[in-house]
């Protein structure tokens, strides 16, 4: 008896069929799998609480939404001193769990990072801090100078007793650099105006920063004040003293007239460009990654309704100015002791602005 052939409705079953098992067979080999396909790992290290608005809180939300969006895993140690070794310790953890590259967001852990470069050769290093270099670390950072001038510009606008308060951390090189383009904006608005400084000692001080702001306001007869510290609380301080103020890293959202703008920078998206680098094999590529405003990295917040039309368009044309390349640091530039640091045709370069801006712009007085 001959065999029955098949019909053609029997074939497609029996292909079907075929395709089926074989698909089902992928996908249980890929779920079995799954658990031993292993994600990237990054670490960052802060100085202060992960949800401690100013600076701690943006740095860990730009990037955990950076981590999230690149499908990378995120390890996170706060409230880390850059002076007792947690730093190191913290690192070495996250090295043990798999991180490949770390993140030190503080200036403060420039003597930590230049140990672990060479514990960890193996490991890619960010720093906030251009004065730690290495062939596995890039100093990375945004141009928030470039704010900083133009709230300089609006607050010698502002100012009625040309006399400017800023409360500051520390002398280094980061901060000076934020105070001397703070200047400048203030002189290309207001050549009598002039800013006081005081410094703290350190990033986060509540008590002397209210002491400092008070003196500021009551002594010197400031009527306007920023600051570059970890927290608010000279703008806390200003406002309940009725003064204008400038913030820093954060909105603050008070609603008050006084309240006249805070600096921003968009760290989710900087971080995402970093974490693709890294992924790429190419984060430590170049010694320092350094944008700003031309990728859209620092803005301002919103204007106070007390800004008026008049301030707000010279704010935009400065703006403009730099956006078309305009140089912040440019021309001729006395410091506070006579001494030309720029020349009229002449820029001064980013390895020194980064490194070695241990001088303050003609325009500025540091009280002791």
């Amino acid at each position: 008896m001959e065999p029955k052939q098949r019909s053609m409705f029997e074939w497609a079953m029996l292909l079907g069929l075929f395709f089926f098992i074989t698909a089902l067979g992928a996908s249980l080999w890929y779920f079995s799998n799954d658990k031993d396909i292993k994600k990237p790992v990054v670490g960052i290290v802060l100085l202060g609480d992960r949800n401690e608005e100013g600076w701690n809180a943006p740095q860990y939300r730009g990037m955990k939404k950076a981590c999230d969006a690149m499908g990378v895993e995120l390890l996170v140690s706060d409230n880390n001193s850059g002076l007792d070794g947690k730093c190191a310790d913290a690192v070495r953890k996250m090295v043990e769990n798999g991180a490949g590259m770390v993140f030190l967001t503080s200036y403060s852990y420039t003597t930590d990072g230049k140990t672990l470069i060479r514990e960890f050769p193996q490991v890619a290093f960010g720093t906030n801090s251009a004065e730690c270099r290495g062939r596995n670390m890039t100093s990375y950072f945004i141009r928030m100078y470039q704010g900083r001038y133009l709230t300089g510009a609006l607050a010698g606008m502002r100012t009625k007793s040309n006399v400017i308060g800023y409360v500051a951390a520390m002398p280094n090189s980061e901060v000076n650099r934020g105070i001397n383009a703070f200047t400048l904006g203030v002189q290309r608005t207001n050549p009598n105006a002039r800013v006081v400084v005081m410094y703290t000692g350190s990033w986060e001080n509540e008590e002397v920063e209210e002491e400092h702001t008070y003196r500021l306001i009551t002594q010197e007869k400031a009527d306007v004040i920023t600051y570059h510290q970890d927290e608010p609380m000279a703008a806390t301080v200003a406002e309940k003293m009725g003064v204008d103020y400038i913030g820093y890293y954060e909105d603050l959202q008070n609603g008050s007239e006084h309240d006249l703008t805070s600096i921003m920078c968009n760290w989710d998206r900087y971080y995402e460009d970093i974490v693709r680098y890294y992924l790429k094999g190419e984060m430590n590529f170049v010694d320092n990654r350094w944008v700003g405003m031309e990728a859209d990295l620092v803005e301002l917040s919103q204007l106070s309704d007390a800004v008026t039309y008049e301030q707000r368009t010279v704010l935009k044309q400065l703006k403009k100015e730099m956006l078309a390349g305009r140089f912040v640091f440019a021309g001729e530039i006395f410091d506070n002791k006579g001494k030309r640091r720029c020349q009229p045709n002449e820029v001064i370069r980013d390895e020194y602005l980064l490194q070695h801006m241990d001088w303050l712009v003609k325009g500025v007085d540091v009280l002791e």
